[in-house]
């Protein structure tokens, strides 16, 4: 590889980057079937890996034609495959994008219940950052009259094309927007995960789960200072638009990513649980009056403090971000497990357990029957 040809590099780099993509969307998938949460943001989602697939596959192509080096010193016709290359990649990498930052926003709208004034913020900020990136994804492939304008000069000489000026500003302001969308997104669940009655350790780590957006920001920032460097007929060079595509996957991967990994938390939960539940398996047999067997239950164990450990393990595990964000299910909501064992009327706030047993005596004397079985000639009693 040449000094100067970055290209394999970065096929390589992002190639590995959306294989890693591709795993956390397969474990977001079992995570939510596990729990029986799929949804229509998890078939977003999924449709958005595949779009970053297919564009990494062009990607790959491009290279293959010398993307990564001096398109001033490549071949004209592989200067022009790669020009078309990535006039049709980027569109794909928008539109991932954007697919994924909306299946986020689908996947934490049922969190806020009824509050209208949060879910019309979020409509709102969906709605805007959707049609701004489809624009600016169509926009360039119909400033001309002939797209092939786009990466043939001689087409270009010979068809009208609008003013690609206004291409750069319309993408400056969406991508300005979609950088401010991702700051929203990393700091609202904060806000409304605060003011939850949850216990202090499974609200912190919510909160960071669903805040990890801001890598995404970053991302996003870099991406719109590059955007001036985009390939094209009349914009080539030694840059190529290498850091400007590089910025584009890592903001579309980074989304994925991060907007899949709450999805997994119960999965992983589930999987932790099983490793560990070996110190809570150990059997006793059932100590019975005059046998001398063991006793069924652990040393120093009582029925009560096996019935809270059960209890509190079922809170932890309907405390998971999928539950928290059932639709049937408010924000505000608090579960605590206790009431007061003592008390018949349940006086104390809770959740008791109560077993009626009742006990009927039957003083009734047996009847004989005093008949006889005509085929065995005895008489029955």
């Amino acid at each position: 590889m040449s000094q100067n040809d970055l290209g394999p590099a970065l096929e390589k780099g992002i190639w590995a980057a959306v294989a890693i993509a591709a795993v956390i969307v397969i474990l977001r998938i079992f995570g939510k079937i596990k729990i029986s949460r799929f949804g229509v943001d998890d078939g977003l989602m999924v449709f958005a890996e595949i779009l970053a697939i297919v564009s990494t596959v062009f990607l790959t192509l491009s290279v293959k034609h010398g993307f990564g080096k001096n398109l001033d010193t490549i071949p004209p016709n592989d200067k022009k495959e790669v020009l078309k290359y990535i006039a049709i990649q980027v569109p794909i990498v928008t539109i991932s994008t954007t697919i994924a930052r909306s299946a986020f926003i689908l996947y934490i709208l049922p969190l806020l219940g009824t509050n209208r004034y949060y879910q019309a913020a979020l409509w709102t900020v969906l709605a805007i950052q959707f049609a701004g990136n489809i624009v600016s994804a169509v926009l360039p492939l119909s400033i001309c009259r002939d797209v092939a304008a786009l990466w043939d000069p001689k087409v270009a000489l010979a068809t009208t094309c609008g003013d690609s000026d206004a291409v750069i500003k319309f993408a400056y302001y969406s991508n300005t927007f979609n950088s401010a969308t991702d700051l929203f997104l990393a700091v609202f669940p904060t806000v409304v995960f605060w003011n939850l009655n949850l216990k202090l350790r499974i609200k912190l780590s919510l909160i960071v789960l669903l805040s990890l957006g801001i890598v995404a920001m970053v991302a996003s920032i870099i991406k719109t200072t590059k955007l001036d460097s985009v390939p094209s007929i009349t914009n080539t060079g030694a840059a190529g638009g290498i850091e400007l595509i590089r910025w584009g996957y890592i903001e579309n991967v980074i989304i994925i990513i991060t907007s899949s990994i709450p999805c997994i938390r119960p999965l992983i939960i589930s999987s932790v649980r099983k490793l560990s539940s070996a110190k809570y398996t150990h059997s006793y047999e059932l100590g019975m009056p005059f046998s001398g067997r063991k006793s069924a239950t652990a040393p120093n164990e009582t029925n009560r403090s096996r019935r809270t450990r059960r209890f509190k393990s079922d809170v932890e595990n309907n405390n998971s971000v999928d539950r928290i964000l059932d639709n049937n299910q408010s924000a505000h909501t608090g579960t605590s497990i206790g009431g007061a064992p003592d008390s018949p009327t349940f006086s104390t706030p809770g959740i008791t357990k109560q077993v009626e047993i009742s006990v009927i005596s039957d003083t009734r004397q047996p009847v004989h029957d005093h008949t006889r079985n005509p085929s065995s000639g005895l008489e029955q009693s």
